[in-house]
């Protein structure tokens, strides 16, 4: 715009210069005219550019203001957010007041539950513990001798029952050799090549291996055996040296009769 004025400023001087020339009588006053009108082109020019410097102060301004707003308009949605996160926080305070709010009744609760009379003060709480730990420890020493007494009665009733178990395998023991004694078997087989004989009476019934056996023929004595091998229901048995008479010898059928005297 300012370029403009200047051409036209120029076109006008130069029309003017053209019109003196074809006028000389006008040629002063045409220079008087030109010399005003670039008094006025300057003060136009002045003006205009006085004009653009408010323009772009104006517009430096109205930018400086849009930064100003944009930022005023940041700092207030920083500070909406701070308000929402600050109000959370109240929240959950508020939130955990609460409960600590119950748990204090609660423990209230216990408190007045435990010490129904009021709170006990800590010389109290110290007594009472020292006599607490005093009873405890008198339990403890008449447990610990509870203890020892069961401990001695346990092992007196072990040595009795030990004793009681010896006296009853002793009484069977001499059960059985008594009701052995004078038990009358029968000789089953008799191998004269192996020199064994075979008595049906064992372990079963009541023969034991140091069992003394008598073989009989009527009222004859034929021999003695003793016994090699200890079965459920037989007994084998070897012929004791020199038992038996000369060209006598033991045959199936014979009587065997267990001699095993009663302790």
């Amino acid at each position: 715009m300012r370029k403009f004025f200047m051409i036209l400023a120029i076109l006008c001087m130069a029309g003017a210069i053209v019109i003196g020339l074809g006028n000389k009588d006008t040629l002063e006053e045409t220079i008087d005219k030109l010399e005003g009108l670039k008094a006025d082109v300057t003060r136009v020019g002045n003006e205009l550019g006085e004009a653009e410097d408010q323009r772009d102060d104006a517009q430096e301004r109205e930018g400086q203001a849009k930064d100003k707003r944009n930022m005023a308009s940041a700092a207030v949605e920083g500070v909406k957010q701070n308000l929402k996160i600050l109000a959370k926080s109240v929240d959950d305070k508020s939130a955990d007041l609460k409960k600590i709010e119950i748990e204090k009744k609660e423990i209230d609760l216990l408190i007045a539950k435990v010490f129904p009379n009021g709170v006990e003060t800590a010389d109290e709480l110290n007594a009472k513990l020292t006599m607490m730990r005093d009873a405890l420890t008198e339990k403890q020493n008449v447990a610990t001798n509870l203890d020892a007494q069961v401990a001695a009665a346990v092992k007196t009733r072990q040595g009795e029952v030990a004793k009681v178990k010896q006296e009853e395998a002793y009484q069977i023991g001499r059960a059985q050799k008594l009701a052995l004694n004078g038990m009358v078997a029968t000789v089953v087989a008799v191998n004269n090549d192996w020199g064994f004989v075979m008595v049906n009476a064992g372990r079963a019934h009541g023969v034991g291996a140091d069992s003394s056996l008598l073989v009989k023929r009527g009222n004859a004595r034929v021999g003695r055996l003793r016994i090699v091998n200890l079965q459920d229901m037989a007994s084998v048995c070897d012929v004791v040296k020199d038992s038996t008479g000369a060209g006598v010898k033991i045959q199936p059928g014979d009587k065997v009769i267990f001699e095993t005297s009663a302790p």
